[in-house]
Protein backbone atom coordinates (compact mmCIF):
# COMPACT_ATOMS: atom_id res chain seq x y z
CA UNK A 1 0.00 0.00 0.00
CA UNK A 2 1.10 3.33 -0.52
CA UNK A 3 3.39 4.82 2.63
CA UNK A 4 1.21 7.71 2.67
CA UNK A 5 -0.44 8.24 6.05
CA UNK A 6 -3.84 10.04 6.90
CA UNK A 7 -4.86 12.70 9.13
CA UNK A 8 -7.86 12.52 10.86
CA UNK A 9 -8.80 15.62 13.10
CA UNK A 10 -12.03 16.07 15.30
CA UNK A 11 -13.82 14.40 18.10
CA UNK A 12 -12.21 12.89 20.99
CA UNK A 13 -14.27 11.78 23.81
CA UNK A 14 -13.66 8.43 26.41
CA UNK A 15 -16.52 6.57 26.28
CA UNK A 16 -18.44 4.33 29.14
CA UNK A 17 -20.80 1.72 27.23
CA UNK A 18 -23.16 -0.61 28.96
CA UNK A 19 -25.24 -3.00 27.53
CA UNK A 20 -28.62 -3.27 29.24
CA UNK A 21 -31.83 -5.28 29.11
CA UNK A 22 -33.57 -2.15 29.26
CA UNK A 23 -33.70 1.49 29.50
CA UNK A 24 -35.50 2.62 31.83
CA UNK A 25 -38.60 5.07 30.99
CA UNK A 26 -37.96 7.21 34.51
CA UNK A 27 -35.54 7.04 37.38
CA UNK A 28 -34.23 3.69 39.10
CA UNK A 29 -31.34 1.53 38.73
CA UNK A 30 -30.46 -0.96 35.66
CA UNK A 31 -27.30 -3.06 36.19
CA UNK A 32 -25.44 -3.72 32.67
CA UNK A 33 -24.15 -7.25 31.34
CA UNK A 34 -21.46 -5.99 29.64
CA UNK A 35 -19.24 -3.14 30.30
CA UNK A 36 -16.89 -1.07 28.01
CA UNK A 37 -14.37 1.92 28.12
CA UNK A 38 -12.67 2.96 24.76
CA UNK A 39 -11.09 6.18 23.16
CA UNK A 40 -14.07 7.38 21.02
CA UNK A 41 -15.71 10.51 18.94
CA UNK A 42 -16.16 10.34 15.22
CA UNK A 43 -12.30 11.51 14.06
CA UNK A 44 -11.21 8.86 16.99
CA UNK A 45 -12.96 5.81 15.68
CA UNK A 46 -12.11 6.61 12.30
CA UNK A 47 -8.25 6.89 13.12
CA UNK A 48 -8.47 3.84 15.02
CA UNK A 49 -10.83 2.13 12.26
CA UNK A 50 -7.63 3.09 9.42
CA UNK A 51 -5.15 1.71 11.69
CA UNK A 52 -6.32 -1.60 12.31
CA UNK A 53 -6.81 -1.71 8.35
CA UNK A 54 -3.06 -1.02 7.98
CA UNK A 55 -2.88 2.14 7.17
CA UNK A 56 -0.23 4.99 8.88
CA UNK A 57 -2.80 7.67 10.52
CA UNK A 58 -2.86 10.38 12.85
CA UNK A 59 -5.46 11.35 15.30
CA UNK A 60 -5.32 15.46 15.58
CA UNK A 61 -7.67 16.63 18.45
CA UNK A 62 -7.62 17.99 21.93
CA UNK A 63 -8.29 16.33 25.26
CA UNK A 64 -7.59 17.16 29.28
CA UNK A 65 -4.49 16.75 31.19
CA UNK A 66 -5.93 14.31 33.33
CA UNK A 67 -6.08 10.65 33.81
CA UNK A 68 -8.67 10.03 31.53
CA UNK A 69 -7.11 11.89 28.57
CA UNK A 70 -3.78 9.13 29.41
CA UNK A 71 -6.40 6.35 29.33
CA UNK A 72 -7.45 7.65 26.08
CA UNK A 73 -3.40 8.40 24.56
CA UNK A 74 -2.58 4.71 26.19
CA UNK A 75 -5.66 3.15 24.34
CA UNK A 76 -4.58 4.80 21.16
CA UNK A 77 -1.16 3.46 21.38
CA UNK A 78 -2.57 0.16 21.94
CA UNK A 79 -3.85 0.56 17.91
CA UNK A 80 -1.50 2.29 16.39
CA UNK A 81 -2.95 5.40 15.84
CA UNK A 82 -0.32 8.20 16.51
CA UNK A 83 -1.45 10.61 18.86
CA UNK A 84 1.54 13.52 18.71
CA UNK A 85 -0.97 15.85 17.60
CA UNK A 86 -3.13 15.24 20.60
CA UNK A 87 -2.80 18.31 22.75
CA UNK A 88 -2.99 17.82 26.41
CA UNK A 89 -4.80 20.88 27.40
CA UNK A 90 -4.51 22.04 31.12
CA UNK A 91 -6.55 22.36 33.86
CA UNK A 92 -9.66 20.86 30.99
CA UNK A 93 -11.15 17.32 31.82
CA UNK A 94 -11.01 15.02 28.67
CA UNK A 95 -14.50 14.80 27.11
CA UNK A 96 -16.26 11.63 28.14
CA UNK A 97 -19.60 9.96 27.67
CA UNK A 98 -22.15 7.37 29.29
CA UNK A 99 -23.86 5.08 26.61
CA UNK A 100 -26.54 2.97 27.62
CA UNK A 101 -27.31 0.53 25.18
CA UNK A 102 -30.52 -1.77 25.25
CA UNK A 103 -31.27 -5.50 23.29
CA UNK A 104 -33.11 -3.86 20.60
CA UNK A 105 -30.07 -1.67 19.77
CA UNK A 106 -31.65 1.57 21.45
CA UNK A 107 -29.35 4.49 22.63
CA UNK A 108 -28.61 6.63 25.41
CA UNK A 109 -26.07 8.56 25.12
CA UNK A 110 -24.98 11.17 28.15
CA UNK A 111 -21.76 12.88 26.44
CA UNK A 112 -19.74 16.03 28.53
CA UNK A 113 -17.57 18.23 26.77
CA UNK A 114 -15.47 20.87 28.86
CA UNK A 115 -16.66 24.25 28.35
CA UNK A 116 -12.80 25.07 29.20
CA UNK A 117 -11.57 23.09 26.12
CA UNK A 118 -9.51 25.45 23.80
CA UNK A 119 -10.49 25.42 20.24
CA UNK A 120 -7.79 27.53 19.10
CA UNK A 121 -5.82 25.53 16.41
CA UNK A 122 -2.82 27.78 15.83
CA UNK A 123 -0.33 25.02 17.23
CA UNK A 124 -1.35 21.93 14.84
CA UNK A 125 1.68 20.64 12.97
CA UNK A 126 0.34 22.20 9.09
CA UNK A 127 3.90 20.64 7.84
CA UNK A 128 3.10 17.38 8.09
CA UNK A 129 -0.18 17.52 5.92
CA UNK A 130 2.61 17.43 2.97
CA UNK A 131 2.99 13.64 3.47
CA UNK A 132 -0.72 12.78 3.96
CA UNK A 133 -2.37 10.18 1.29
CA UNK A 134 -6.01 11.90 2.51
CA UNK A 135 -7.35 14.37 5.33
CA UNK A 136 -10.61 13.44 7.23
CA UNK A 137 -12.43 16.02 9.39
CA UNK A 138 -14.89 15.91 11.46
CA UNK A 139 -17.89 18.63 12.47
CA UNK A 140 -16.76 19.08 16.05
CA UNK A 141 -13.72 21.25 16.08
CA UNK A 142 -14.11 23.85 13.35
CA UNK A 143 -11.02 26.05 13.92
CA UNK A 144 -9.35 23.08 13.34
CA UNK A 145 -11.13 21.57 10.40
CA UNK A 146 -10.86 24.87 8.43
CA UNK A 147 -7.21 25.41 8.69
CA UNK A 148 -6.65 21.54 7.97
CA UNK A 149 -8.56 21.56 4.61
CA UNK A 150 -7.25 24.97 3.52
CA UNK A 151 -3.91 23.74 3.92
CA UNK A 152 -4.29 20.07 2.12
CA UNK A 153 -6.69 21.95 -0.69
CA UNK A 154 -3.70 23.77 -1.40
CA UNK A 155 -1.63 20.90 -1.55
CA UNK A 156 -3.79 18.76 -3.80
CA UNK A 157 -4.26 16.40 -0.86
CA UNK A 158 -8.27 15.00 -1.12
CA UNK A 159 -10.35 16.72 1.85
CA UNK A 160 -12.80 14.24 3.16
CA UNK A 161 -15.70 15.90 5.48
CA UNK A 162 -17.56 13.60 7.76
CA UNK A 163 -20.85 16.34 7.88
CA UNK A 164 -22.57 14.86 10.70
CA UNK A 165 -25.07 16.93 12.37
CA UNK A 166 -24.11 20.40 13.40
CA UNK A 167 -25.58 23.81 12.88
CA UNK A 168 -26.54 24.42 9.25
CA UNK A 169 -24.33 27.72 9.09
CA UNK A 170 -21.41 25.43 10.04
CA UNK A 171 -21.91 22.48 7.22
CA UNK A 172 -22.74 25.34 4.74
CA UNK A 173 -19.15 26.88 5.90
CA UNK A 174 -17.18 23.45 5.70
CA UNK A 175 -18.54 21.46 2.92
CA UNK A 176 -17.21 24.00 -0.03
CA UNK A 177 -13.58 22.97 1.73
CA UNK A 178 -14.19 19.50 1.09
CA UNK A 179 -13.28 17.28 -2.07
CA UNK A 180 -15.28 14.39 -0.34
CA UNK A 181 -18.86 15.51 1.42
CA UNK A 182 -20.09 12.57 2.84
CA UNK A 183 -23.24 13.63 5.12
CA UNK A 184 -25.56 11.57 7.57
CA UNK A 185 -28.77 11.22 6.69
CA UNK A 186 -30.09 13.47 9.58
CA UNK A 187 -27.87 16.24 8.24
CA UNK A 188 -28.43 16.41 4.67
CA UNK A 189 -32.75 16.51 5.53
CA UNK A 190 -31.45 19.79 7.88
CA UNK A 191 -30.06 21.10 4.59
CA UNK A 192 -32.94 20.39 2.32
CA UNK A 193 -36.81 20.30 2.58
CA UNK A 194 -36.59 17.85 0.04
CA UNK A 195 -38.03 14.46 1.22
CA UNK A 196 -36.34 11.82 -0.55
CA UNK A 197 -32.85 11.51 -0.03
CA UNK A 198 -32.03 11.04 -3.56
CA UNK A 199 -33.76 14.78 -4.04
CA UNK A 200 -32.30 16.35 -1.31
CA UNK A 201 -28.72 14.88 -2.64
CA UNK A 202 -29.07 16.40 -5.64
CA UNK A 203 -30.24 19.81 -4.34
CA UNK A 204 -27.21 19.99 -2.02
CA UNK A 205 -24.78 18.57 -4.84
CA UNK A 206 -25.85 21.12 -7.42
CA UNK A 207 -24.20 24.29 -4.77
CA UNK A 208 -20.90 22.37 -4.28
CA UNK A 209 -18.07 21.66 -6.87
CA UNK A 210 -16.99 18.45 -4.78
CA UNK A 211 -15.89 15.67 -6.68
CA UNK A 212 -18.04 12.98 -4.15
CA UNK A 213 -21.09 14.37 -2.07
CA UNK A 214 -23.02 11.31 -0.90
CA UNK A 215 -25.02 10.60 2.18
CA UNK A 216 -25.49 6.84 4.56
CA UNK A 217 -28.18 5.78 5.38
CA UNK A 218 -27.49 2.66 7.73
CA UNK A 219 -29.29 -0.65 6.40
CA UNK A 220 -30.64 0.76 3.59
CA UNK A 221 -27.34 1.62 2.15
CA UNK A 222 -25.60 5.50 0.60
CA UNK A 223 -26.55 6.85 -2.49
CA UNK A 224 -23.57 8.37 -3.81
CA UNK A 225 -23.10 11.65 -6.24
CA UNK A 226 -19.63 11.73 -8.14
CA UNK A 227 -18.93 15.06 -10.48
CA UNK A 228 -17.91 13.89 -13.74
CA UNK A 229 -17.13 17.29 -14.97
CA UNK A 230 -19.77 19.27 -14.52
CA UNK A 231 -21.88 16.57 -14.99
CA UNK A 232 -22.87 14.16 -12.70
CA UNK A 233 -23.22 10.53 -11.77
CA UNK A 234 -25.92 9.15 -8.89
CA UNK A 235 -25.73 5.87 -8.16
CA UNK A 236 -26.83 3.83 -5.02
CA UNK A 237 -24.70 1.55 -2.64
CA UNK A 238 -26.72 -1.31 -0.93
CA UNK A 239 -24.60 -3.01 1.95
CA UNK A 240 -24.78 -6.31 3.23
CA UNK A 241 -27.73 -8.34 5.53
CA UNK A 242 -26.52 -8.55 9.29
CA UNK A 243 -27.78 -9.87 12.60
CA UNK A 244 -26.75 -6.38 14.17
CA UNK A 245 -26.02 -6.07 17.95
CA UNK A 246 -24.84 -2.36 18.22
CA UNK A 247 -24.59 0.57 15.75
CA UNK A 248 -22.91 2.55 17.29
CA UNK A 249 -20.07 4.01 15.83
CA UNK A 250 -21.25 2.39 12.52
CA UNK A 251 -20.93 5.24 10.47
CA UNK A 252 -17.32 6.32 12.27
CA UNK A 253 -16.12 3.11 10.81
CA UNK A 254 -17.61 4.28 7.46
CA UNK A 255 -15.63 7.18 6.69
CA UNK A 256 -12.19 5.64 8.12
CA UNK A 257 -12.54 2.93 5.22
CA UNK A 258 -13.56 5.56 2.93
CA UNK A 259 -10.41 7.68 3.64
CA UNK A 260 -8.49 4.81 3.72
CA UNK A 261 -9.91 4.00 0.04
CA UNK A 262 -9.41 7.23 -0.85
CA UNK A 263 -5.73 6.98 0.42
CA UNK A 264 -4.90 3.92 -1.49
CA UNK A 265 -6.19 5.28 -4.68
CA UNK A 266 -9.20 2.91 -4.89
CA UNK A 267 -12.05 3.31 -7.42
CA UNK A 268 -15.18 4.92 -5.41
CA UNK A 269 -17.63 1.97 -6.31
CA UNK A 270 -14.48 -0.36 -4.42
CA UNK A 271 -14.32 2.40 -1.84
CA UNK A 272 -17.70 2.70 -1.01
CA UNK A 273 -18.71 -0.92 -1.11
CA UNK A 274 -15.62 -1.76 1.18
CA UNK A 275 -16.67 0.98 3.68
CA UNK A 276 -20.54 -0.25 3.65
CA UNK A 277 -18.99 -3.58 4.46
CA UNK A 278 -16.45 -2.65 7.66
CA UNK A 279 -19.57 -0.61 8.65
CA UNK A 280 -21.37 -3.49 8.98
CA UNK A 281 -19.34 -5.71 10.50
CA UNK A 282 -19.10 -3.53 13.11
CA UNK A 283 -22.68 -3.51 14.07
CA UNK A 284 -22.23 -7.69 14.48
CA UNK A 285 -20.60 -6.67 17.58
CA UNK A 286 -21.14 -5.10 20.88
CA UNK A 287 -19.04 -1.80 21.97
CA UNK A 288 -18.86 0.71 19.49
CA UNK A 289 -15.66 0.80 17.90
CA UNK A 290 -14.67 -2.45 19.30
CA UNK A 291 -16.41 -4.25 16.40
CA UNK A 292 -14.19 -2.58 13.49
CA UNK A 293 -12.81 -5.46 11.52
CA UNK A 294 -8.66 -5.50 10.50
CA UNK A 295 -7.94 -6.07 7.26
CA UNK A 296 -7.61 -9.94 7.01
CA UNK A 297 -11.51 -9.94 8.03
CA UNK A 298 -12.63 -7.30 6.32
CA UNK A 299 -10.89 -8.98 2.58
CA UNK A 300 -12.20 -12.39 3.90
CA UNK A 301 -15.99 -10.63 3.85
CA UNK A 302 -15.71 -8.80 0.92
CA UNK A 303 -14.00 -12.00 -1.03
CA UNK A 304 -17.53 -13.88 -0.18
CA UNK A 305 -19.65 -10.88 -0.85
CA UNK A 306 -18.09 -11.22 -4.55
CA UNK A 307 -18.23 -15.30 -4.64
CA UNK A 308 -22.37 -14.74 -3.75
CA UNK A 309 -23.08 -13.07 -6.86
CA UNK A 310 -20.68 -14.83 -9.07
Amino acid sequence: MSDKHIICLGSALWDTILSVDHIPPHGGKVLPTIAIQAASGMATVAAVTIARLGGQVSLWSRIGDDHTGQMFIEDLAHEGVDTDAVRRVPNVRTPFSTILVDRNGERLVVPYFDPALDTDAGWLPLHEIVDAGAVLCDMRWLQGAELLFSQAKRLGIPTILDADVAPVEDLRAMMPLADHVLLSEPALHSLSDEPSPEAALMEVASTLSAQVIGVTLGAKGSIIWQNSGGAGTLRHFPTISVLARDTLNAGDVWHGTYAYGVARGWDLARTVHAASVAAAMKCEHFGGRAGAPHLAQLLERLEQCESAVR
